[in-house]
């Protein structure tokens, strides 16, 4: 069953990633192995657009110890930065990303983007698949992505988090 696209204002900029990474004709995750890095990496952009973390002499350093976003993903990252030894950006774009894109993926599939079906691997390890409910958003994410790639408007008129999610989504 598709469900028609919500407003892309409505997902965070992890979630659009992810989201990104589909490819709506196979109905599968393109570019898996990255995918991690690249939501990670999304994550912590957005934490910098929202003025909670800033850059140190090359190190992620968080602004204010109090706040918060409202976005469990995006909180349980400010929590780790916040928690953690000071480190470079590089290290936080692949320090347990994992943990970034299992929590991104929970929250899409709470939203009814993704559906997860649990599965055994050879039987025996318990394991989590996704599936793509809402095609429509995704392709309407992937056009708005596409023009502002080649569409006639300046680059001054493209929407800050479209900007964002297509230059990480180009560089990954």
């Amino acid at each position: 069953m598709s469900l028609g696209p919500l407003p892309p204002h409505r997902l965070s900029l992890p979630a659009r990633l992810c989201l990104l990474a589909w490819d709506t004709s196979a109905r599968r995750v393109a570019g898996a192995a990255q995918l991690p890095h690249l939501v990670r990496a999304g994550a912590l952009t957005e934490l910098v657009r929202r003025g909670l973390l800033v850059d140190d002499d090359g190190i992620a350093t968080p602004v204010d110890l109090d706040a918060r976003t409202g976005d469990p993903v995006l909180d349980g990252l400010l929590d780790l930065v916040r928690e953690s030894c000071p480190r470079r950006w590089r290290t936080w774009v692949t320090l347990h990303a994992r943990h970034t894109l299992v929590a991104v993926r929970e929250q899409l599939t709470a939203e009814g983007y993704l559906r997860a079906e649990k599965r055994r691997v050879f039987g025996l390890f318990p394991s989590v698949e996704y599936v793509l409910e809402r095609v429509a958003a995704v392709d309407a994410l992937r056009a708005e992505a596409r023009q502002a790639l080649d569409g006639d408007r300046p680059a001054a008129e493209v929407a800050e988090d479209t900007a964002a999610a297509v230059a990480l989504a180009a560089a990954a």
